[in-house]
């Protein structure tokens, strides 16, 4: 068979296992977000559908689909029908350039190659993604705008102001980990890591948490979703889709952090290998996702430990904060490479970085907290005249209510 038709039939097979793939992960992400919030919480959690709950995620798809679709009167019909289909799209082309193994995983025939675990290797990768992820705000903003709502075009306002100013932060961040590679090929950064003997992470840990923060803020993660926040907007740019079209928005979501899990593991823990170790013979993609397990359980455990941040401090953060310390890494990546010293010199700024964050951010909370408190005097004058405050001793309560409670003789 000619080698063409060959790699032409082997991207369209991986395409579909790839589209396949993510769907299905998509469903049981969400049972297993459920299911980790709930132990975060004290909680059981879903588990009545199927076994150990493991049917939820179909029992959800049925719900979604037997919903009423409704379209609102004022709405732009044909655009708000399209707007959440241009976002899965995006969400799933972004992940065509992710490597899950090595391109000679399987061997180093012309047909192995094209049966390697990656749809495409193009030597632009990380420019692809930023491009791609650049275009998930139009469906957001699409379907914000077409309802006919004002709190939906609020909220899809929200989400095209947060996604551009943390898009520059992501590019930002990641250019130095392009430095020490010298590529911009997903497949050549894994393998400058293996040459270089280590991974990009502990040459960039400041660039792995700027990134990591501005991925969170892009993919509109908490605490970081002011887009949908119910408290302000009802429901942000979702507040007119219902069912089917709800789920795909969902979808979308979840598939870019699935994507920028791959991402940070791919650029910054080396991707499909371990160390020098290309893999598992056989099973290249093992390393892969038990480290992409780790960073989307870091999503879920910051959603059920950090509270919604407000809209000013989302914008503060981005442009007084991550921006700047992300030309700063850059500035120095790029004089560490340019002067061929050793990788370790970045990863000393780095850290010497966080530590004066750390110091300035514990000062600054030290300030803002009241070191004690206030006086009956100074709660007099705050508080209306209507209001009494009683004061009750609590080692008086304490001994009240061990004593025995008094039986009646009747």
């Amino acid at each position: 068979m000619d080698a063409t038709l060959v790699a032409i039939i082997a991207a369209v097979v991986k395409s579909a296992i790839v589209i396949a793939a993510l769907l299905t992960i998509f469903a049981y992400m969400t049972l297993i977000e459920r299911r980790v919030l709930a132990r975060f919480q004290r909680r059981v959690g879903p588990n009545r559908a199927g076994p150990f709950g493991l049917l939820q995620p179909l029992a959800d798809g049925m719900k979604m689909a037997f919903k009423e679709q409704i379209i609102p009167t004022r709405a732009r019909r044909l655009v708000f029908v399209i707007a959440p289909s241009i976002s899965v799209f995006v969400a799933l082309a972004a992940f065509a350039v992710v490597p899950l193994g090595s391109p000679t995983a399987w061997g180093s025939s012309p047909t192995a190659r094209a049966w390697a675990p990656l749809v495409a290797d193009v030597n632009v990768g990380i420019l692809y993604i930023l491009a791609l992820s650049s275009l998930a705000v139009y469906g957001i903003v699409l379907g914000g705008w077409s309802s006919g709502n004002h709190y939906s075009l609020l909220g899809a306002l929200r989400s095209a102001a947060q996604m551009v100013s943390y898009e520059v932060s992501i590019g930002l961040a990641i250019a130095g980990v392009l430095m020490f590679a010298g590529t911009l090929s997903m497949v050549g950064i894994v393998q400058a890591q293996v040459q270089q003997g280590i991974w990009f992470i502990l040459a960039q840990p400041l660039g792995f948490i700027l990134y990591f923060i501005a991925a969170t803020a892009e993919v509109n993660r908490a605490p970081f979703d002011l887009p949908e926040a119910e408290q302000e907007l009802v429901a942000g740019y979702l507040t007119e889709f219902s069912g089917l079209r709800w789920s795909l928005y969902q979808m979308s979501e979840y598939i870019n952090m699935i994507t920028a899990a791959s991402v940070a593991a791919t650029l910054f823990f080396g991707g499909w290998t371990l160390g020098g170790l290309d893999g598992i013979p056989g099973i290249p993609f093992v390393w892969y996702t038990i480290k992409v397990a780790v960073v989307l359980f870091v999503f879920i455990w910051m959603r059920a430990t950090l509270p919604r941040i407000r809209y000013d401090q989302l914008m503060r953060l981005g442009w007084q904060l991550l921006l700047p310390l992300a030309v700063l890494n850059l500035v120095v990546t790029a004089a560490v490479v340019a002067f061929d010293v050793p990788w370790w010199i970045s990863t000393i700024f780095s850290l010497i970085v966080l530590a004066i964050g750390g110091i300035v951010y514990y000062v600054r909370r030290r300030r803002v907290e009241p070191s004690a408190q206030p006086s009956d005097e100074a709660l007099r004058l705050a508080l209306p005249t209507s209001v009494r405050l009683v004061r009750i001793d609590s080692s008086a309560s304490a001994a009240t209510a061990r004593q025995p409670a008094e039986v009646s003789p009747n």
